[in-house]
């Protein structure tokens, strides 16, 4: 190789290697490597994803009626899932204008009629203290005051069954009330499943022991996402207000 040869060979290879240098030292485009990070996260679109595993039955993802799903069966897939603290709820619908009336208005009812009794009875008594108990006249009208004594106690019975069997059937309209609500907001905020729940934060009402246990039994979690708890739109639904 001749001097002219070696000279032109080392003047290239010093060229290449200022465009090499010059290409390191060149500033990064931060915005275009992190858009590619992000392009390059995305998997699919895809109608499917099979996961497999050693020695296991690969499992088959897949997007079914809007929800991950890996199977056939209903079981097979994921849910969206909120809680509702029915309790403050149920109480507000049984504490409603119309609910309470009927029910103030079957008791006063209820009321009269035993008072028609009571006021019979005293005048029963009245009646006797101004005989003697030996006359005939006395033992008959106690004989009817122990019967109508009986009749009044058998009224009050019956009167208190009457008042449980309405407040259970109105109890039972606002728990289909409430349903109706949930299922409202859970179609329009695409919610698989809604449970009922006591927030932890909720102070316990009993005195003994059995209540407070009882307390503690009823409620379920333990720890939720705040934002699960659906009681507020479900509250809104049915035009009530928890403040």
């Amino acid at each position: 190789m001749t001097a002219r040869e070696r000279l032109l060979t080392w003047t290239t290879m010093a060229t290449l290697a200022c465009l090499v240098l010059v290409s390191f030292l060149r500033p990064v485009d931060t915005t275009l490597m992190a858009s590619a990070e992000a392009e390059a996260e995305a998997v699919g679109p895809a109608s499917s994803v099979l996961l497999v595993e050693d020695d296991k039955p690969s499992v088959k993802l897949e997007a079914n009626d809007g929800r991950l799903a890996w199977g056939d069966s209903p079981q097979q897939r994921t849910e969206a899932v909120a809680y509702v603290h029915i309790g403050v709820l149920l109480t507000q619908l049984m504490q409603g204008e119309e609910r309470l009336e009927e029910r103030q208005a079957l008791t006063e009812r209820l009321t009269e009629e035993a008072q028609v009794m009571i006021d019979e009875l005293e005048s029963i008594q009245a009646e006797i203290q101004d005989m003697k108990p030996e006359d005939e006249a006395a033992q008959e009208l106690m004989q009817k005051g122990q019967q109508l004594a009986q009749q009044l106690q058998a009224f009050r019975q019956q009167a208190d069954a009457i008042v449980e069997a309405k407040a259970a059937e109105q109890l039972e309209s606002c728990y289909r009330e409430l349903v109706t609500a949930v299922n409202v907001v859970a179609d329009r905020d695409n919610i698989d499943t809604v449970f009922r729940f006591i927030p932890t934060d909720d102070d316990f009402s009993p005195a003994d022991v059995n209540g407070a246990m009882l307390q503690i039994r009823l409620r379920t979690l333990l720890r939720y996402p705040e934002e699960s708890d659906i009681t507020e739109d479900v509250a809104e639904e049915l035009n009530l207000d928890l403040e």
